[in-house]
């Protein structure tokens, strides 16, 4: 179904991709895609923009586009199916086309619950135009995205100022990701976070069954890719994938080892037994600096460390003397550690409310050596006072044998 009605600019016509939730194995919507052709040639959703932009009829090949794709999708889409369409922001805060397009949508026959507005990745010379043109298409019930979330100007202050409902991150994030372990956390961070900010999260480029193992094992609400189904003008076709979820997928969507918890990991139990001895040493009265051999002797063990039960550090960090290509220079104040507060650390809470527990913390930022670090705590109590007995591990070299 050529759109034949501008012979000057690049014929449209739509091809659809499925964004499938996993826990439920089936298409929440389809998003868009532009095929055009000049001439007898296919051309690219790039060139075809350019040429409309030369001709200085962006805004009106865009418009053209949308409504293209509105047509297109109702001769299949079922009653609950949503429609996510590309959008550029410079058509969504022009005040004519923005407005045309507005009236094109909401007179198409598709209910905006039903239709995902995905502002696109450009640069804005009117950011307050673009939240305002935001607020005005959520009004009257349209859904929000953000695409390509981790590249370029998309951002988290994008995220702020536009509160779209759906975040799709960028397809070098999963690609990264199932790189490293440590990676991998990064994006589940990053997932929290943006669910914190209260968004649906979709993990686009999905090529492979790592990587849609690893998006669900990071709590991804969606994901898109060639994995689950091409992007296709073939209406019957785009149907078909709907729902279908790979039989490979159907008992596993949490079983990839890049994601166990910190504290569940087999490489840590010598630590953790090495740790036992170096508190039950120090609770019988062992020195700090003899008490901790066993620990430091761990081949990633860093240092170890006591603070009273208000957080205070009592004397200094006992070092690891192996670990010397691994230290980074800091600032020189943060080297004494010695009556340093770190009542803020969970490390440090966590053990308070779990007395006589080994904690394991979540991985953090060494301030004294500014190495990536996870920090083995307890609470003990010795003559009748609190202490919080700590020992740091190198998480960054850890992390490389988890990969």
């Amino acid at each position: 179904m050529i759109d034949a009605q501008a012979p000057e600019l690049p014929a449209i016509e739509s091809a659809f991709q499925p964004v499938l939730s996993l826990a439920h194995g089936a298409a929440v919507g389809y998003e868009a895609l532009l095929r055009a052709r000049q001439g007898q040639a296919s051309c690219s959703p790039e060139q075809a923009f350019r040429l409309a932009r030369e001709a200085g009829r962006y805004g009106e090949y865009e418009r053209r586009c949308t409504r293209h794709h509105l047509r297109r999708f109702l001769q299949f889409a079922d009653d609950e199916s949503v429609l996510f369409l590309n959008l550029h922001p410079d058509v969504l805060a022009d005040p004519v086309h923005g407005a045309a397009l507005a009236d094109d949508l909401l007179e198409s026959g598709v209910s905006p619950g039903r239709v995902v507005l995905e502002v696109l990745e450009a640069r804005q010379d009117t950011p307050s135009a673009l939240v305002d043109a935001v607020d005005r298409l959520r009004s009257y019930g349209f859904l929000i995205a953000l695409d390509d979330f981790g590249a370029g100007l998309t951002n988290l202050g994008r995220v702020w100022d536009l509160r779209p409902d759906v975040v799709k991150l960028d397809r070098e994030l999963i690609c990264k990701a199932v790189s490293s372990y440590r990676n991998a956390r990064s994006l589940l961070r990053l997932v929290d976070l943006l669910h914190d900010i209260g968004t649906f999260i979709v993990v686009e480029g999905i090529e492979t069954e790592e990587q849609a193992k690893l998006s669900a094992d990071c709590d991804a609400d969606f994901v898109q890719g060639y994995y689950f189904g091409r992007p296709t003008i073939d209406l019957e076709a785009v149907t078909a994938a709907s729902n279908v979820v790979p039989s490979a997928l159907d008992d596993q969507l949490t079983d990839s080892r890049k994601l166990r918890r910190i504290g569940d990991l087999d490489e840590l139990m010598p630590y953790r037994h090495a740790f036992g001895l170096f508190r039950d040493a120090w609770c019988s009265g062992v020195a700090v600096e003899q008490a901790a051999r066993h620990f430091l002797a761990c081949q990633w063990a860093l240092r170890v460390f006591v603070l009273d039960d208000t957080g205070r550090q009592v004397g200094e960090n006992i070092e690891s003397d192996r670990h010397d290509p691994w230290r980074r220079s800091t600032f020189p104040l943060l080297a004494r550690s010695s009556g340093a507060n770190w009542s803020k650390r969970s490390y440090f809470r966590d053990a308070l409310v779990r007395p006589g527990e080994t904690i394991v913390s979540e991985p953090y930022m060494s301030s004294s050596s500014k190495n990536l670090c996870v920090t083995l705590s307890t609470y003990v109590t010795v003559d009748g006072r609190g202490f919080v007995l700590g020992g740091d591990i190198l998480f960054e070299a850890l992390c490389r044998m988890l990969a």
